[in-house]
């Protein structure tokens, strides 16, 4: 039985509070300590906590010093821009580190999280889940055993809306940055995240790593009264010459995807959040994807797994860090653009408001279908980024005028 911690139960943080107490009640795990620093909203789950025997703290330095020695696993579900230093910290103090997406905010604090790994002996897993469950590792195995062939095309598109609710839910959402520190908040560097991650590890020629890739030109837009992109289409390439798109918006009217198509010489796999479907040499293979009890379930067994078998697979940090220098290299390609009133329109969605790009539906369709940037489609509110050499990408950002 390993003993677990947790910096923080709120926001995302209630559901690894339900994955761990779930762990315990199948006598997997103890749940030791928790970081809550809002106490008095969370008095019934600190209750609870009290009656099995964790302890409460109220800074997580504190919770470290005092019982990093003893603690197996060490959650961070926190924002962004504290992913790197609080790793870093738990990894000074003995810990094992399970920290939630995007890993970091930059290229150069994902650098720094390996540096310490790496002087610790200790391992960082991050939390994307869908990286853990069988049929993305029959899609990998697939790609990797050569079973489609030389890999042509990744790709990928989600239509999710997001309100104004959704973006004042805390201080850094919607914000390049918070406090004077990067968040790049946007649909590929959060809610859509897990998706941009996949893409770069099924265009990986490894299978347990992502693609190298060379270079990224992206297209960065905002509807919204926000900072950050809520909308954006990425093209980038692998070592391996594969295209891969990644086309996503939070200003649609109505809901689509995720999906993934990986688009091979023999065949191709198409994956959402239903199902995966193989299609390979005339033949058809259907795998069920997870339920959210079981993505939560695969990514607990792997981690258990780690803390005694270092073979065992896990979201690493040269995984996830594909992720970040996508995203960074993404906003080093292309300023956020506003896209004007005379292309978006405000509706009432659910119990908020939503602001809308006209069309983007068809837009996003057109985009993946035919594998283009929107500036390459003539849509009138476009602007074609920067192709940004990823060969030597270190630091972040590029530009010294940002």
């Amino acid at each position: 039985m390993y003993k677990a911690a947790t910096i923080g139960v709120s926001g995302f943080g209630q559901t690894i509070y339900a994955d761990i107490l779930n762990e315990r009640e199948k006598g997997n795990l103890q749940f030791t300590a928790a970081t809550i620093i809002n106490q008095e909203e969370e008095k019934e789950k600190c209750d609870h906590l009290r009656s099995i025997g964790c302890k409460i703290f109220s800074d997580y330095k504190e919770m470290l010093a005092e019982l990093g020695s003893e603690l197996d696993l060490c959650f961070i579900p926190t924002g962004i821009h504290m992913h790197a230093p609080m790793t870093i910290d738990a990894l000074r103090a003995g810990v094992n580190v399970v920290v939630e997406k995007p890993v970091a905010a930059t290229v150069q604090e994902v650098a720094a999280m390996k540096k310490v790994q790496e002087e610790t002996g200790r391992f960082v897993a991050v939390g994307y889940q869908t990286m853990y469950v069988p049929e993305t590792e029959a899609m990998k195995r697939k790609i990797v055993n050569g079973e489609l062939g030389k890999i042509k095309t990744v790709k990928c598109r989600g239509l999710w809306p997001r309100t104004e609710k959704y973006y004042n839910r805390n201080n850094w959402a919607g914000k390049l940055k918070s406090n004077g520190n990067w968040v790049l908040d946007s649909p590929f560097n959060n809610a859509l995240a897990h998706q941009l991650n996949m893409v770069c590890f099924l265009a990986g020629t490894e299978f347990d790593k992502s693609a190298k890739l060379k270079t990224m030109q992206a297209e960065l837009y905002r509807a919204k009264d926000i900072e950050s992109p809520d909308t954006a289409c990425l093209k980038f390439v692998s070592d391996a010459d594969t295209e891969i798109f990644f086309i996503v918006t939070h200003s649609p009217e109505i809901q689509f995807g995720p999906e993934i198509l990986v688009i091979g010489e023999k065949g191709e796999i198409k994956w959402n959040n239903s199902e995966t479907v193989f299609n390979i040499d005339g033949k058809t293979e259907t795998l069920k994807s997870s339920n959210h009890s079981q993505l939560r379930g695969c990514l607990q067994e792997q981690l258990q797994k780690r803390i005694t078998d270092k073979d065992a697979f896990i979201c690493d940090l040269d995984i996830a860090g594909t992720q970040t220098l996508c995203v960074n290299s993404a906003h080093d390609s292309s300023e956020v653009n506003l896209i004007g009133s005379e292309w978006t329109e405000v509706v009432d969605f659910q119990d908020s408001k939503l602001t809308v790009i006209k069309d983007i539906e068809k837009i996003i369709a057109e985009a993946f279908e035919n594998e283009k940037l929107f500036s390459e489609m003539n849509v009138p509110w476009a602007k074609p980024g920067k192709v940004i050499s990823l060969e030597n990408y270190t630091s972040f950002p590029q530009a010294s005028d940002k």
